[in-house]
């Protein structure tokens, strides 16, 4: 199974819309086009939240308009900055929609789980008790094949601003990560041998972290790169840096992620 993993496209109402000095729209038109370009097969595109920078309609209209022109199905996750009843019904038609946006399907064999893990203080993710469940009930040692697709970082990354949360105007920042983390990698750990990787966005930079024997990888961001060093106490985009998104193959022997920058 191979498949191309993209986030944080941060896709505004107005099409000229910029942050950071940059354009998300033509940045995600740029990424559209490089996919489309790929001289080999893909099964899907699986995009890992914030699709929309404001959570608008409009934003989730003009993102359609380009995401339409892919040539593999698509198939999203909710970040912290999208709407997500909104994302289901302009992206997937789907109504009703479902207030929390899990769901998981099967391809070529491997069972892909995406779990919402949008929480009530941003930045910060979050898990439900359900959801926790729901986990512990996929995650048993013997089964199919498994992928693991949310938003937040479900554990640190070596960066003090994102592990550990910054100042701000209104006192200490909330962290970047999954708040639950702990009882997520206690409910997944039992089928460390079946899931071929935890795919997540959110941090605006490509990470691979091995942790109790799995595989946790993010993307480079489709819009703008964020400043990670180790030594970094509050978060800076990385203004010359390029978008970019990963191909991810996945044999019955490993999973193999390669980083692809873009050029305008």
């Amino acid at each position: 199974m191979r498949f191309i993993h993209i986030t944080d496209t941060h896709i505004a109402a107005d099409p000229a819309s910029e942050s950071y000095g940059l354009v998300p729209l033509s940045r995600l038109e740029t990424l559209v086009r490089a996919v489309n370009a790929l001289t080999f097969p893909v099964d899907f595109v699986l995009h890992t939240g914030d699709l929309a920078g404001d959570g608008s309609e409009g934003a989730y209209v003009l993102a359609r308009s380009v995401l339409s022109r892919l040539r593999a199905p698509i198939h999203y996750v909710a970040g912290n900055h999208d709407d997500a009843e909104i994302l289901q019904r302009v992206m997937l038609h789907r109504t009703p929609p479902s207030p929390r946006f899990d769901y998981a399907l099967s391809v070529d064999g491997v069972v892909v789980a995406v779990f919402d893990s949008r929480g009530p203080i941003d930045p910060a993710g979050t898990l439900t008790d359900d959801q926790l469940s729901s986990l512990r009930a996929l995650c048993t040692p013997t089964g199919p094949p498994l992928v693991i697709a949310i938003h937040h970082p479900p554990l640190p990354l070596d960066i003090p601003w994102l592990d550990a949360g910054w100042a701000t105007e209104a006192g200490q920042g909330a962290t970047m990560l999954l708040d639950r983390g702990p009882e997520f990698l206690d409910a997944i750990t039992p089928a460390h041998e079946r899931i071929r990787g935890v795919f997540f966005g959110h941090v605006h930079r490509a990470f691979q972290v091995v942790h109790r024997g799995i595989l946790f990888s993010s993307a480079p961001s489709g819009f703008a790169q964020f400043r990670t060093w180790p030594d970094q106490v509050s978060p800076s985009p990385a203004e010359s840096e390029p978008a970019g998104f990963s191909v991810v193959t996945i044999t019955e022997e490993q999973t193999t992620v390669r980083h692809h920058s873009l050029v305008e």
